[in-house]
């Protein structure tokens, strides 16, 4: 199992399947590099298919400190100067499509040949001028004060929430088995950790830095995703390079795993044009 020590003694998890062009994969809140794995074991036939655990996920290690945006995007970068990589894709899901926001405000597309980010906003919470944030535009500045007590309050019950907003199926499931369910949720990640990054994700806006993505950007828009049309709609009028926006019906924010064959053919698609 291949770790990368950090600069801040951090330990990186991350696997390398396949050979030719590179592509990196960072999964989303809360997840790790299986979420991503149905769409890395189509793509390893054809291409080098790099992932890694996000700090404090899956078998990273769970440090204290560097829970943040800002920080995951320097982790890609050192992921990235260790691995001695160039013109490599990145394909993020959800925070990791943050991370590639947050690696573009830093390092700007130095390095990146082309960029997918799978249904994850530039700016997560809504206000009256801005209607692209987390669900479906209707996330505002109380519910993140709402959630972010509850996470740090009882976090089982947050997940449990969570996970009944982003999946019809968890939403059908009757309340009285929220006590069987919501521990299970949580999985190996921290509380601390996924408290921390919470915040950092809907505090952070990075609009103002689409216009510095100038490399081809893919973005994939599920029907019943937890971002609006308005999301992808900013990327393409404000992004310096071409953004194609491909809509999946009938699909949550759990893209990858639910439509991989899809998701991997899309990304194929794009990286041969």
């Amino acid at each position: 199992m291949p770790y990368l020590a950090m600069q801040d003694y951090a330990k990186m998890y991350y696997e390398i399947h396949g050979e030719g062009q590179p592509i990196i994969f960072m999964h989303g809140w809360s997840g790790s590099t299986q979420h991503l794995k149905p769409i890395i074991d189509i793509l390893k036939k054809d291409y080098q298919c790099i992932c890694y655990d996000q700090r404090g996920h899956g078998a990273s290690s769970r440090p204290t400190k560097g829970l943040t945006l800002p920080q995951l995007g320097r982790d890609l970068r050192e992921l990235i100067e260790y691995l001695d990589l160039h013109d490599v894709i990145l394909v993020g899901h959800s925070m990791g499509g943050a991370t590639i926001y947050s690696y573009v405000q830093q390092f700007g597309c130095d390095r990146i040949k082309k960029a997918v980010v799978i249904d994850m906003s530039p700016k997560l919470l809504s206000d009256d001028e801005w209607k692209g944030g987390c669900a479906q535009g209707k996330y505002v500045y109380a519910d993140l004060e709402s959630d972010m007590e509850l996470l740090e309050q009882n976090i089982a019950d947050f997940m449990w929430r969570f996970y009944r907003i982003v999946l019809p199926a968890m939403a059908a499931l009757p309340e009285a088995l929220k006590d069987l369910v919501a521990p299970g949720l949580l999985g190996v990640n921290s509380e601390h950790v996924l408290t921390c990054l919470w915040h950092s994700m809907f505090v952070m806006d990075y609009r103002p830095i689409v216009k510095d993505i100038t490399v081809p950007l893919l973005y994939m828009i599920p029907e019943l995703g937890l971002y609006p049309q308005a999301s992808p709609d900013f990327l393409k009028e404000h992004s310096s390079a071409d953004v194609e926006v491909i809509p999946f019906p009938g699909v949550t924010h759990m893209l990858p795993v639910e439509v991989p064959d899809k998701a991997a053919a899309a990304i194929k698609a794009f990286i041969e044009k």
